[in-house]
């Protein structure tokens, strides 16, 4: 295993550059991973943009989690500088999160007027362009099914794009009963299987990176379920939401320990910040967005400068 290391949006913003959809065939049994973090997916915004500048996506398997699978999105969609922007604009808007609307039977996490603002011309998803990468690769965006909290991989296609993407964002509790996708409500990746890094390897791949957002030494537990933790056991949901965080720091930990003792037919590299980011997972200043996103643009280059781009070229 190797390692490296205001209350109105913007008025003068403009349609994102779309890539011309062209891209290396992948090579077979590599895979991609990528957590979730909130916010702190500006990180992996960062690395996925300084890979999109060199034309390097060989993986054909990609998996992601909640805003992992967001940058993934931008990543197939070839719109570098879109998860950025998503992040410190729409993420940070007041209609995006408040806590007060829970008092008052509302989503305290609105991702409905999250996903309405991204069918708008500035915001839009090049889907088209996506489908295109995905003749030769696959795609999954981690869920978790809430009936038994079980994890579920989507596949998701033009049409059901971001209904998916949605629910692998949904917070439980903090959108309330989740996404309902044929019968089945789902809600966020996180809760059954933060980092699918074993799902990567049972469906084959054997040279798999793992992206991070937090340090590689944190394994017991990540960010994310001591916030909702701290949101919602104000209420009379706590001791459910404790049983759901036990579940998912067991899974985080066996995932953890995956990466760093893998089977012996599989490279895995881990790309995480050498440190704690300076963003959190919602409320982080601009500055420290713009900082972690300019971090993780220098971490990803290195890696293509590195011998362990290598692993992932043809021969």
């Amino acid at each position: 295993m190797s390692q490296l290391t205001n209350n109105t949006l913007p008025k003068n913003h403009s349609p994102m550059k779309i890539g011309n959809c062209s891209a290396p065939l992948p090579i077979q049994g590599t895979a991609l991973v990528v957590e979730g973090g909130g916010q702190r997916g500006i990180f992996t915004a960062g690395i996925l943009d300084s890979w999109l500048a060199h034309d390097f996506n060989p993986f054909a398997l990609l998996i992601g989690t909640s805003a992992g699978a967001q940058n993934l999105s931008a990543y197939l969609t070839q719109q570098p500088g879109y998860a950025k922007r998503s992040i410190m604009q729409l993420s940070k808007h007041p209609a995006f999160f408040n806590m007060k609307r829970s008092l008052l039977g509302g989503h305290t996490i609105d991702l409905d007027w999250y996903f309405n603002k991204v069918q708008e011309p500035e915001y839009q998803l090049n889907l088209n362009c996506a489908q295109a990468q995905l003749q030769h690769r696959q795609l999954l965006f981690s869920a978790t099914n809430s009936n038994g909290f079980r994890p579920a991989f989507l596949e998701p296609t033009a049409d059901s794009w971001l209904t998916m993407l949605k629910a692998s964002s949904a917070l439980p509790y903090l959108y309330k009963k989740g996404v309902a996708i044929d019968g089945n409500y789902y809600v966020d990746g996180g809760v059954a299987l933060p980092i699918p890094i074993q799902e990567a390897y049972q469906r084959g791949a054997k040279k798999i990176i793992v992206i991070r957002t937090v340090p590689t030494e944190q394994s017991a537990h990540s960010p994310w379920a001591h916030k909702l933790k701290s949101w919602v056991c104000k209420t009379q949901r706590c001791p459910r939401v404790l049983d759901l965080i036990t579940g998912h720091e067991d899974a985080y930990s066996e995932a953890v320990d995956f990466i760093h003792k893998p089977p012996a037919d599989t490279q895995i590299i881990e790309i995480a910040p050498a440190h704690k980011l300076s963003s959190r997972f919602l409320g982080s200043s601009d500055q420290a967005l713009a900082a972690d996103y300019q971090m993780g643009y220098e971490i990803g280059t290195r890696f293509l400068e590195s011998q362990s781009a290598q692993l992932f070229t043809q021969h």
